[in-house]
């Protein structure tokens, strides 16, 4: 069971998103494109703050993120590369997403 959203004392929104929500800011985004993240909200019909918005669009909803498990390559290209460079992440990052936009 989900909580009840609630609304902060500007009436914004605060809470888990719900599927109606996340559909209206991608077509928005899609459509329009995201020009103004302080503004887009309220052209979008949201009652969510701007970086809020942000956030959702970059972390979760941007068609080019890939959802879901590691292929097997990403794997074996993680484990090789953890092995030549050790717990260095920002090399591990590089090796994951060139290998993953290749």
């Amino acid at each position: 069971m989900v909580r009840a959203p609630t609304y902060d004392g500007k009436g914004m929104k605060r809470g888990a998103w719900s599927k109606e929500e996340d559909d209206k800011l991608r077509a928005y985004i899609l459509r329009y494109g995201h020009w103004n993240w302080t503004q887009l909200p309220r052209f979008a019909g949201l009652s969510r703050s701007g970086k809020s918005c942000r956030l959702r669009w970059m972390n979760y909803l941007r068609p080019d993120i890939k959802h879901g498990n590691y292929t097997k390559e990403e794997e074996d290209t993680i484990i090789k590369t953890r092995q030549q460079h050790g717990n260095k992440f920002v090399l591990l990052f590089t090796f994951i997403t060139c290998s993953m936009f290749s």
